[in-house]
C-alpha cells in the first residue's frame, strides 16, 4: 500500500498559511440606533460609550471625531427636525466646524454607502488613510435635497455611495454645520443594484431577431460595472459586460411558443441582481 508524503517545506508553508488569519476589515450597518438625543458619539461603536453613557453598541472598531453628534427626529422625543430617515434612527450631524470624520481602524473594503438629507451642498470625501488623511480614492458630492419639506426641514433621503478597489481609511462628511445630516452606513456591504430586462420586438415571428436589453441601477447611486448573463430555459445564450449600466444581445433562435428569458448581472463590490420575461414567438 502507498502512502502519500508532503515535503518538510509544503508542510511548513501549508501550517504557516493556516495559522496566518484573514485580515480584518470592518464590515456591517452602523444605524446610530441606541444613541441619546445630541449624544456624542464618541466610542459608542469601539468598544466604549457615547458622551450621554449610551453603549457600548457592537464593537465595528469605528473612531469619530470629537464633533460628531446623534440626533433623534422630534416625532420621537428628539429635537431633530427631520423625517422619513432611514428606520427612523437617530442620525449622524454635527454643529460645530466644518465636517465629521468617521475612520475604521480595520479599514473598509468592498463598497461603502449611506444615505443623506442636506438643505446646502455638502461632499462625502473617502480616503485610504486615517482621520481624513492619505490619497482620496472617491469624492461624492451632496446635493441639496430637501425640495418640498415644510414642517420638517429634512425629509428627503438619498443613498450615495462608492465602489472600492483600494481598501477605504475614513470617510469625512463635509457642509455648513447643521445642515447636512447623514442616515444609515453600509460598511464593506456590495452595493445593492436592480435588473430590467426587456425584449424587443415582442411578440416576434420565428427567425426575427429580438434584441433583449438588461439595464442595471444601484440604489446607491453608482454606475454599476460587471456582467450581464442572459438565459432561454436556464441555457446561457450570452454573457454581455455592462456598458453606462446597459447590456444587449440579439436572438434570432426563439422557437415557436413562449419562452422564459432571464439576465443575471454579477459584479465585483456590487449584489447581484436578475430580472425575467416571456417572450412570444408566433
Amino acid at each position: 500500500m502507498s502512502r502519500s508524503r508532503v515535503s518538510l517545506p509544503v508542510l511548513f508553508f501549508l501550517l504557516l498559511a493556516a495559522a496566518v488569519p484573514a485580515a480584518a476589515q470592518t464590515k456591517g450597518t452602523v444605524t446610530f440606533g441606541g444613541l441619546k438625543n445630541l449624544e456624542f458619539v464618541n466610542d459608542y461603536y469601539d468598544g466604549g460609550q457615547g458622551s450621554l453613557g449610551s453603549g457600548p453598541a457592537k464593537n465595528f472598531h469605528l473612531q469619530f471625531t470629537s464633533n460628531a453628534q446623534a440626533i433623534v427626529q422630534a416625532s420621537k422625543g428628539g429635537s431633530g427636525n427631520f423625517i422619513n430617515n432611514p428606520g427612523s434612527y437617530p442620525v449622524l450631524f454635527f454643529q460645530t466646524g466644518s465636517s465629521a470624520v468617521v475612520t475604521p481602524s480595520d479599514g473598509v473594503q468592498v463598497a461603502l454607502w449611506f444615505y443623506y438629507s442636506a438643505i446646502e451642498p455638502g461632499t462625502a470625501t473617502v480616503y485610504d488613510g486615517p482621520n481624513g488623511t492619505g490619497n482620496i480614492l472617491s469624492s461624492i458630492t451632496l446635493t441639496p435635497n430637501d425640495t418640498g419639506c415644510t414642517t420638517y426641514k429634512l425629509c428627503v433621503w438619498t443613498p450615495a455611495g462608492v465602489a472600492l478597489t483600494t481598501p477605504a481609511g475614513s470617510i469625512r462628511f463635509s457642509g455648513n454645520a447643521n445642515y447636512l445630516a447623514i442616515g444609515t452606513l453600509h460598511l464593506g456591504q456590495a452595493l445593492p443594484t436592480s435588473t430590467v430586462l426587456t425584449s424587443s420586438p415582442n411578440p416576434s415571428t420565428q427567425g426575427q431577431p429580438v434584441r433583449l436589453t438588461a439595464v442595471v441601477s444601484s440604489t446607491a447611486g453608482v454606475l454599476p460595472a460587471g456582467t450581464v448573463i442572459f438565459k432561454a430555459e436556464n441555457a446561457v445564450i450570452g454573457q454581455v459586460p455592462l456598458v453606462n449600466g446597459a447590456a444587449s444581445i440579439t436572438v434570432t433562435s426563439f422557437p415557436v411558443g413562449s419562452t422564459r428569458i432571464s439576465a443575471t448581472f454579477k459584479g465585483a463590490s456590487f449584489a447581484t441582481s436578475s430580472a425575467k420575461q416571456v417572450q412570444v414567438v408566433n
